[in-house]
């Protein structure tokens, strides 16, 4: 995305974002369509939108923007790249990731419930008292280096959850559900004490 044409320093509406270009300290009015980004980067660009419902996203990389409290209803996401964004409460509830990463980003309060994230990465983010509940996957999510402290991941099966490299003192889950989650050792000794399992010695 590199050799694309590259837009700096303008007021745009949202509507305007072209496919193969990227985007960097732009200012970007709501959009009056049905979103549908392909092959766009957004780099240090600001949005009046907060509604971004329904939205599809591929090979989209979007770095250094503010979303607090973004609404991202049923959104889907294809082979995208998000890395240092400001997503604290936003709520992607009922949305569609297939192969993308989410790196360095803020989404402590946010809500991916009822979403499929097949093959996802999200590392190295702060997701404090985040809701995955009720969450399906293919291929698994890798929450390397993340903060998981206060997380919900009630009624959602943990296969292919991998929390070994990631931070949490407490997080909800279905015990019925957890099998196949690959957690370490220490991680295995909270998680006992979380399910009010004791340890005579």
């Amino acid at each position: 995305m590199e050799d694309y044409p590259v837009v700096a320093d303008q007021t745009l509406s949202f509507d305007d974002i072209e496919a193969e270009h990227v985007y960097r300290n732009c200012h970007f009015t709501p959009a009056n369509e049905t979103i549908r980004l392909m092959d766009v980067t957004l780099d240090h660009c600001e949005f009046d939108q907060t509604n971004f419902n329904q939205g599809e996203f591929a090979r989209v990389t979007v770095t250094h923007c503010q979303l607090v409290n973004t609404s991202w209803l049923e959104s889907r996401w294809y082979d995208c790249a998000l890395r240092n964004l400001q997503l604290s409460g936003a709520d992607f509830t009922g949305s569609f990731w297939q192969r993308t990463t989410m790196t360095a980003s803020k989404l402590a309060y946010a809500n991916f419930s009822e979403s499929q994230l097949n093959s996802v990465s999200l590392e190295d983010c702060d997701l404090l008292e985040s809701a995955f509940q009720a969450v399906r996957s293919k291929g698994g999510v890798d929450f390397a280096g993340s903060r998981l402290t206060g997380a919900s991941f009630i009624e959602t099966r943990l296969k292919g959850f991998d929390w070994h490299a990631a931070d949490f003192e407490a997080v909800s889950l279905s015990a019925d559900l957890a099998k196949g989650l690959t957690i370490n050792q220490f991680q295995a000794a909270q998680l006992i004490g979380l399910l009010g399992i004791e340890i005579s010695e």
